[in-house]
């Protein structure tokens, strides 16, 4: 197998990406919770560097990105002589670690009980349902201060109206909910990309273990962007043909 010249490589950046390149930050994550997630783990900046450039960033905005992510506590970074490394805090690591079982799970099993919750019209009320969202992630929001979640009943119901059960009917307003139409189109991209980059990679490889990251960084952060929309759900919640 003959390696790729750099326009084919290209084209593999080029089909991921399309005319949607990634957040700098954001893809500077996604490097860092798949090939740096362990306590320990570093980067070098000079690998940084080359992956994020191969990935069509240029290193001023990575510089950019790394000062922000430093900033919120996302990253550290020491320096050996005239080189820096780079590395997940305790934080960083904690929030990747949450992530990657979405990322990189199975499909989603079918739980077998199911409860809704229902806030009231005061801002109490409201603002609970919200941070039980945010802390879960597995919430499904039907509108009206209402969501459903899967398995029982959280440890704290006051002030909800709260319900629980195994049968469980999903009308296809909701699907469409879930599924929205641009969701759809992401999903459909990204899997033609991958089709394309399949069919031509085992003739075609990488040059280099640094492009061999960075295409595996960027399917990924491709992945990453769909997954992470939309909690994790059996398939029947589902329009037919999704192509999630």
């Amino acid at each position: 197998m003959a390696p790729q010249d750099d326009s084919v490589f290209q084209a593999y950046v080029d089909a991921l990406i399309r005319d949607d390149p990634p957040r700098v930050w954001s893809f500077i994550v996604t490097i860092f919770g798949d090939l740096a997630q362990a306590p320990g783990s570093q980067i070098s900046g000079s690998v940084l560097t080359r992956i994020t450039e191969l990935a069509g960033i240029k290193p001023e905005a990575m510089r950019v990105a790394i000062h922000r992510l430093r900033k919120d506590g996302w990253i550290d970074s020491r320096k050996y002589g005239r080189t820096s490394t780079y590395s997940l805090t305790e934080y960083g690591r904690t929030l990747s670690a949450e992530a990657s079982p979405r990322i990189y799970g199975a499909a989603a099993e079918t739980p077998a009980l199911w409860h809704l919750l229902i806030a009231g019209n005061s801002q109490d009320s409201a603002d609970k349902l919200l941070e039980l969202q945010a802390l879960s992630g597995s919430y499904i929001e039907l509108g009206g201060n209402t969501v459903l979640g899967p398995g029982p009943l959280p440890d704290n119901t006051a002030g909800f109206f709260a319900l629980q059960g195994t049968s469980l009917s999903v009308p296809d307003w909701l699907r469409s909910q879930i599924c929205p139409p641009e969701l759809g189109t992401a999903c459909h991209q990204l899997y033609t990309a991958l089709t394309q980059i399949t069919a031509h990679l085992s003739d075609t490889p990488a040059n280099s273990k640094l492009e061999a990251a960075t295409l595996r960084a960027l399917i990924v952060h491709s992945w990453r962007r769909v997954v992470l929309r939309h909690p994790a759900l059996p398939d029947f919640f589902f329009p037919p043909g999704w192509p999630g």
